[in-house]
């Protein structure tokens, strides 16, 4: 029975077969390509630095955050009170990561005192309306979007008497306006991809002078001038939907 010859086997039959015919006949072997195979695979893409990086998974789908936050202001000095606050506010949906703009208000409403009679005695109030601009830095994790910011500008400042003064004392109260700046750290926080938390923690530094005069029957008029610290530590909390 005679069985079929392998591939091996007739390869190197013919193998000295080709060689000698090449050395006596002086023919050139020919140009020979090696088996390949080409296998593509992905690469990663370097992307510049300060690029946002757009991922599958929306952090809030709309373009901006309406609701309502409430806080209080501190402030150092004990002559300004300081009050909670529940205000509504509007602004951008955080999308992008890394640098970029930055702006605030950080407005603050506070009481005002000065002794009367030997005792601290309310007399009016003090508004602080701050418009700063500056940069921030976004980072995000997850759910949670936090940015850092610094920025400066110009308070617009007021102050009004509010109390009634024993009988015989009438007051006025000047407060100019001053710059201000202000670094600050905010969350927003996505329950939903149209619910979220917000919050956030600043201080704000201005020195506006403050005078005030103070007139009682009997007594030489007493004025108070000087640069209040009207700094305070903003802090804020509350929930916000997602529009647009």
């Amino acid at each position: 029975m005679i069985r079929p010859l392998s591939l091996a086997v007739v390869a190197a039959m013919l193998l000295p077969v080709a060689v000698a015919a090449q050395a006596v006949d002086g023919l050139a072997p020919l140009a020979s390509r090696p088996l390949s195979w080409t296998i593509i695979a992905p690469a990663a893409v370097a992307v510049p630095a300060g690029v946002p990086v757009e991922t599958s998974q929306r952090f809030l789908e709309g373009r901006f955050l309406i609701g309502f936050n409430t806080g209080r202001a501190a402030t150092p000095d004990s002559d300004l009170g300081s009050q909670f606050k529940f205000s509504p506010f509007i602004r951008n949906t955080p999308h992008r990561t890394g640098w970029g703009p930055a702006f605030g208000l950080s407005w603050y409403t506070g009481d005002i005192r000065v002794p009367i009679d030997g005792q601290s005695t309310k007399i009016g109030e003090v508004k602080v309306r701050p418009v700063m601009a500056g940069v921030s830095y976004a980072i995000r994790r997850g759910r949670t979007m936090t940015s850092f910011s610094l920025v400066g500008g110009y308070a617009f400042n007021r102050a009004r008497i509010t109390s009634e003064l024993p009988d015989g004392t009438t007051t006025t109260i000047r407060m100019n306006s001053a710059w201000v700046t202000r670094p600050n750290v905010g969350v927003t926080w996505a329950l939903t991809r149209r619910l979220a938390v917000v919050g956030s923690v600043g201080y704000v530094y201005t020195r506006p002078t403050i005078t005030v005069e103070v007139a009682q029957v009997g007594q030489p008029l007493r004025v108070e001038s000087g640069r209040y610290r009207s700094d305070y530590v903003n802090m804020t909390v509350g929930a916000a939907f997602s529009i647009f």
